[in-house]
């Protein structure tokens, strides 16, 4: 019985560890017409499909979440299929592109972003954090 509790118990942990592993974490900054830094993660090809959530602050202390759909494009690359930028409210209030590669190492990733409603553009660029 402590042997199948103890085999349970390693299974449970591995489990848990590759859920771990799946989740990179990148940050970065961007810049145009407003400028600040962003962090999130992503769920990689394991999930489908794969997906960035994270978080955004600009140089005037406003802040709100990302979001994004993404497709594996193979070798590592994730592309942005939909990006969804939302205030600190949870309002929509913009979109971003771009991709994600973990080939270049520790990991880059850049596109742009529009807030439509009040005509700003910009890009952004960040890595990935290595644990």
């Amino acid at each position: 019985m402590k042997k199948a509790l103890l085999i349970v118990g390693v299974l449970t942990m591995l489990v848990s560890a590759g859920t771990l592993m799946a989740k990179t974490d990148w940050h970065g900054k961007f810049w145009g017409d407003s400028e600040g830094e962003w962090k999130g993660t992503l769920f990689g090809k394991e999930q489908d499909p794969p997906y960035f959530k994270g978080e955004w602050v600009n140089s005037d202390g406003e802040y709100g979440k990302l979001y994004a759909v993404l497709e594996y494009a193979g070798h590592g690359i994730y592309k942005i299929e939909k990006g969804i930028i939302y205030d600190h409210k949870g309002n929509e209030i913009g979109v971003w592109d771009g991709y994600f590669d973990e080939n270049i190492k520790p990991g880059y990733a850049e596109g742009t972003w529009s807030l439509p409603h009040s005509k700003q553009i910009g890009k952004w660029q960040g890595q990935r954090i290595l644990p």
